[in-house]
């Protein structure tokens, strides 16, 4: 089914949220995707469509930077990782679980929390 102006619109400005934020597109693509049940390459041209928003209202904005992950929020972020791993492993939806994974890896190696469950 196609989706309204108006749910582009509401998703385009979502995005525009979230890259806001400093989140990669690819990931902002991804929750796109799991939000609203888009296929990948709607995603994708959604962030795109964001992006160049984003660049028309504020020129002067980066829009690739990232913020680096604190110590401070590593144990959350961990926790939070945690929770979508199993929100991931419980729906069937092996590609976010096996980046899931890698994140929840990678935040491991920072130190803080063990890797045990």
């Amino acid at each position: 089914m196609k989706r309204t102006n108006q749910e582009r619109d509401a998703q385009i400005e979502e995005a525009k949220r979230l890259l806001d934020m400093g989140l990669k597109r690819a990931d902002v693509a991804a929750t796109l995707q799991r939000d609203y049940a888009l296929s990948r390459a709607t995603a994708y041209r959604d962030c795109e469509s964001a992006d160049i928003q984003r660049f028309a209202e504020d020129a002067g904005i980066d829009a690739d930077s990232v913020p680096g992950i604190s110590y401070e929020d590593r144990d959350a972020l961990m926790r939070m990782t945690r929770q979508l791993l199993i929100t991931a492993f419980k729906g069937g939806n092996v590609q976010d679980y096996a980046r899931l994974v890698r994140e929840y890896e990678r935040l491991a190696r920072m130190g803080g929390m063990s890797q045990t469950v």
